[in-house]
């Protein structure tokens, strides 16, 4: 069966590759005969992985393919689990990836440090935490807390998983009793949002048997912007897919009606279902484009824009990003600049005054956060007001939020908080 999950792991990853869809959609799609759990963890690691990897397997003396197809990634399995399993015994390592045992034995003595010894700088981190290089520069502009090195070691772990409950429904003592007594749940509040509990255990297949009009999990990032939105009569979500936001806005706020504009017209149709299932009624999906919405001029109180971003805030959570950006490469960051502004233009625009507009991200860039939101604010005429409650630091533009990994323990974000005048 461990031979197995390894040879079923390589094929996955190569898909991700060609396809660039997520390890999760792909283990859904083929439904492997193999533990999943041990195959998700296995391939994450990998991937997390793959460029030191791919590196430590050259300078232990490996000539065969790296990546591009499963024999190319199965060498790169070997490798993880020659280097980060140590319990693992190498024989076994070699007889399921094929792996000369000469370069399994050079890796299981070699640290990751070691490996990256003949590089400096940029590169080496870049190749040490298997990155692009523009990613690392990109990050390092940011100077984040603590150091570059800190938040990029924090994209080598998964982050705490994290669930909201319905505060209509049921206080925090009864959600994370009825979490632990009816499905083995352990949690902790957080210590800012009020109906976030951080998850301590969880058995498996507990998450997916949550009564959905009760808990949902959600990142604490992205669990903010309904705090940050406080109360709102009419809301419009321009980017919704997928719809969580909204749906926590709608059992947050109680408005009386949120409309989510949806380009897609697959994206709608899961959005639709989700705010179902959560039983957020009052959200209408229209299938729309958010640059141009379908809406009524100055009907709202609230607009949330959320659009797309080259998610580096996410890089720990879904590694698979760092082959869309190393694919794209930093042209990505114009095209989604003008993406992004337009869409805060779009949504001022449609404001009356008074309005509040919530702008956020899953990325870090200063580019597509702060930059966008400076030069929409002064071309339109809006005030930057405080995102407040705060579970980050203070972004480069003031009373603007910014969630960092290792700082928040979550995916990295930003929101911005404006103001129609």
């Amino acid at each position: 069966m461990a031979e197995l999950v390894e040879r079923v792991c390589a094929k996955v990853l190569s898909l991700v590759e060609r396809k660039l869809y997520s390890i999760r959609l792909v283990i859904e799609k083929t439904r492997p005969r193999v533990p999943r759990g041990l195959l998700n963890a296995l391939c994450l690691g990998v991937l997390r992985n793959y460029r030191l990897l791919g590196h430590g397997l050259r300078r232990c003396g490996y000539r065969g393919p790296v990546r591009k197809d499963p024999r190319g990634w199965l060498a790169l399995v070997g490798a993880y689990e020659a280097l980060f399993r140590r319990q693992v015994d190498l024989g076994r390592v070699t007889d399921a990836t094929k792996l000369d045992p000469g370069i399994a034995r050079c890796l299981r003595e070699s640290s990751p440090e070691e490996l990256v010894s003949d590089l400096s700088g940029a590169g080496r981190l870049a190749v040490l935490y298997s990155l692009p290089g523009w990613v690392v520069e990109k990050l390092a502009e940011t100077n984040p807390p603590s150091g570059l090195e800190a938040l990029l070691k924090s994209f080598q772990e998964p982050t705490p998983l994290w669930i909201r409950f319905n505060k209509n429904k049921l206080s925090r003592e009864e959600a994370m009793k009825k979490l632990r007594d009816e499905y083995g749940i352990a949690t902790r509040p957080d210590p800012v949002l009020d109906d976030v509990l951080e998850v301590l255990e969880v058995g498996e297949g507990a998450l997916a048997k949550l009564e959905t009009g009760l808990f949902y999990v959600q990142d604490r990032a992205a669990a903010l912007i309904a705090h940050v939105a406080g109360s709102a009569r009419q809301v419009y979500d321009l980017f919704s897919a997928p719809g969580n936001k909204a749906a926590h806005i709608a059992w947050r706020a109680k408005p009386l009606s949120i409309v989510g504009v949806e380009v897609s017209p697959r994206r709608a149709r899961d959005e639709k279902h989700l705010v179902t299932r959560q039983g957020a009624w009052i959200i209408d999906v229209v299938l729309g484009n958010a640059l141009r919405p379908p809406l009524r001029l100055e009907s709202a109180d609230l607009i949330v824009v959320d659009p797309d971003c080259t998610s580096m805030g996410r890089l720990g959570h879904s590694p698979e990003t760092r082959l869309f950006l190393e694919k794209t490469g930093p042209g990505i960051l114009h095209r989604l600049m003008s993406l992004q502004q337009r869409g805060l233009r779009a949504a001022a625009r449609l404001a009356r005054r008074g309005t509040r507009i919530i702008y956020s991200t899953c990325t870090l860039t200063i580019d597509e956060n702060e930059d966008v939101v400076k030069k929409v604010a002064e071309k339109e005429g809006l005030t930057i007001l405080r995102a407040e409650p705060f579970i980050g630091v203070e972004g480069l533009v003031k009373g603007t939020q910014r969630m960092y990994p290792h700082i928040s323990r979550c995916t990295g974000g930003f929101v911005a908080l404006l103001l129609k005048e």
